[in-house]
């Protein structure tokens, strides 16, 4: 009886101080890299209501009744099809919380008890953010979400249920790097960034993300260069350099050859509200005596919108 009191007490711990913690420790998941904290704060993680599939509705024609006319004049009513539907799957993200019998026995004083359960969970959300760090910067395969390699792609592939060969307006800009960065890296990213951008303020990339090797590359070619200057990502302490007005910032999993070039109002990392870094009931572990596993459950991906406007400058070298 004693062993399923106790059992039963640090069930109800871990549920209601995850319950407590759960909004403060999801917004710390999202904000301990540069990306996912840039995405957050412009409102690029959304939740919504699952669905076997993720569905995007995309505008990809024009309106080719449009014409110049004088009195008189008639115009075409047929109607052009111009929209069509991006689909993708849920992918599922499991964060494990183990608990072992001789772990609660000996750490049944109140105090004890309390850390055992926040270090538990803090190691969860670690666990969580160094995942969706890694899977941020590669390519999807298995049960994997999607990657920046997958949504700004080297190669015309196909993404989402669109062959981007067949349907070029879907497919994002690239470019492979001329040569030495010291020579070419920044003819070859402002040169990316204006095809992104098309001259067009909303097709503009608001960010650059790379991995720290070309970020000190770019930092090395633009050091006396007064006008490009040291920043902070708004509130958060992560150092950014300036291209074109806008962040450079770079990921501990980012690449040692890429730059992506974002224009973060058409990237989207999607989660199901229904599963949203929930906590499972606890269930016993086989064999293994009193011992206790719980799960952290979320269901998301990455996702665009708008493909052309993202870019990716790729193979650079220094």
């Amino acid at each position: 009886m004693a062993v399923a009191t106790l059992t039963e007490q640090f069930d109800n711990l871990y549920t209601s101080t995850w319950q407590d913690m759960r909004t403060e420790a999801v917004d710390n998941i999202f904000d301990a890299t540069p990306f996912y904290y840039y995405l957050r704060r412009k409102g690029g993680i959304k939740r919504i209501e699952g669905g076997r599939w993720i569905g995007i509705p995309l505008l990809y024609g024009k309106n080719t009744k449009t014409k110049w006319m004088k009195k008189g004049g008639t115009v075409d009513l047929a109607e052009d099809e111009i929209l069509t539907t991006a689909r993708d799957v849920w992918r599922y993200l499991a964060i494990s919380l183990v608990r072992f019998w001789v772990d609660e026995l000996q750490n049944r004083g109140k105090h004890q008890i309390i850390n055992l359960v926040s270090t538990k969970i803090e190691n969860a959300k670690l666990s969580g953010i160094d995942l969706l760090e890694t899977a941020l910067f590669t390519a999807q395969s298995g049960d994997a979400m999607n990657g920046l390699p997958d949504v700004v792609a080297t190669s015309a592939a196909t993404f989402m249920g669109i062959a981007r060969g067949t349907y070029t307006w879907w497919d994002n800009s690239r470019k492979t790097a001329t040569g030495s960065f010291a020579v070419y890296g920044l003819s070859d990213m402002r040169n990316l960034f204006n095809t992104c951008s098309k001259n067009s303020s909303q097709d503009t990339p608001d960010i650059i993300v790379t991995g720290q090797t070309p970020y000190e590359w770019y930092d090395d070619e633009v050091l006396e260069q007064k006008q490009i200057v040291n920043k902070t990502l708004a509130d958060a302490e992560f150092t950014t350099l300036q291209f074109m007005g806008k962040p450079l910032l770079w990921c501990p999993s980012g690449p040692a050859d890429a730059m992506y070039f974002l224009a973060t109002k058409y990237v989207e990392f999607i989660i199901d509200s229904a599963a949203d870094f929930d906590m499972t009931e606890w269930k016993a572990i086989p064999n293994q005596t009193n011992d206790r596993a719980a799960q952290l459950l979320t269901a998301c991906n990455l996702i665009t919108r708008r493909s052309r406007c993202l870019g990716v400058l790729h193979t650079m070298t220094a």
